[in-house]
């Protein structure tokens, strides 16, 4: 069997760190299965502990010779602890246990849970590789016996990865309604009427900025922040952000203080996705990254005030 890379299972490093430490373990159990053979981290003593963490960090322990760069680029680190906490849970729950024929306390055996869980995800793959819609189709109209297969406990855990992955399903449906700015505070520019300002732009600037944040376009959420914020200061009766985030008072400190923000972050964001040409190695922004909510309602609030 050949080697799995764990990118094979976890393309991201946000897919590793998005994963809980269950998921994690049975990943992890199988990538160290597919070392079997290969005589580096898996060698007849079992599993080494040092060995598998120097692959993971690309250190040259004379296991041959080395990719280029860690599998996860410069975020390498954070997907390496997650994957010893990943290990370390594989130990506690008794998956692996210390090898007694070998000195040094590294070196580890599947245990019989092991090879169970070992099983269990292999499983989990099957359905994976069947899609929702054919594994509960079969479980409903068959009983599980025509795509799902094995016995009694096979068909008990196909309908709880049935049940997990439509509970993910409306997780992410729940999560994609998610806006960054407010119907109501929507409806309040709206209703504006200036003699001085059509604010007609302004509006149409957040509603595509909610609609790329619900649909996960995170690149479009935090460009169109920018120009949200290149589009307001004469309101303020200034010529860039940054003189409103300084030197306007009428919002009092706090909200200074929320305008220094999206001036000093959600531009520097913007900025960054903007103007930076491609790299050898790149990271997606996260939902997290642009999400600055609560200071945009601060701004659009105050506009509101001081139009009325």
């Amino acid at each position: 069997m050949p080697l799995r890379p764990l990118k094979s299972f976890l393309p991201t490093a946000d897919d590793v760190g998005n994963s809980d430490l269950p998921t994690l373990g049975g990943i992890l159990l199988t990538h160290l299965k597919s070392y079997e053979g290969l005589n580096t981290v898996y060698q007849h003593g079992g599993l080494n502990r040092g060995y598998f963490l120097a692959m993971l960090e690309n250190r040259n322990v004379g296991l041959g010779a080395l990719p280029k760069e860690p599998e996860y680029g410069a975020r390498q680190p954070e997907v390496t602890r997650a994957m010893m906490e990943a290990w370390n849970w594989l130990e506690r729950e008794g998956m692996m246990i210390p090898n007694p024929q070998r000195s040094g306390g590294d070196w580890f055996l599947i245990s019989r849970r092991g090879e169970e869980l070992l099983k269990q995800y292999a499983r989990i793959e099957h359905f994976e590789r069947l899609g929702l819609n054919r594994v509960k189709s079969d479980l409903m109209t068959t009983g599980g016996i025509r795509d799902v297969g094995g016995p009694q406990e096979v068909r008990d855990l196909a309908w709880k990865w049935v049940e997990r992955k439509e509970n993910q399903a409306k997780a992410a449906a729940s999560s994609s309604q998610l806006t960054l700015v407010a119907d109501s505070r929507l409806a309040e520019l709206r209703e504006i009427v200036s003699p001085q300002f059509d604010f007609r732009k302004l509006i149409r600037l957040c509603e595509e900025m909610n609609t790329a944040y619900s649909e996960g376009c995170y690149f479009a959420t935090a460009m169109l922040t920018r120009g949200l914020l290149d589009h307001v200061p004469p309101i303020f009766g200034k010529t860039t952000f940054a003189e409103v985030a300084n030197n306007y008072g009428g919002g009092g400190k706090s909200f200074k203080e929320a305008m220094q923000y999206l001036e000093n972050a959600a531009r520097k964001v913007g900025d960054t996705h903007l103007h930076m040409p491609i790299r050898r190695s790149e990271t997606l922004p996260a939902a997290q990254q642009v999400n600055f909510a609560p200071q945009l309602d601060l701004l659009l609030g105050e506009i509101v005030r001081i139009t009325q």
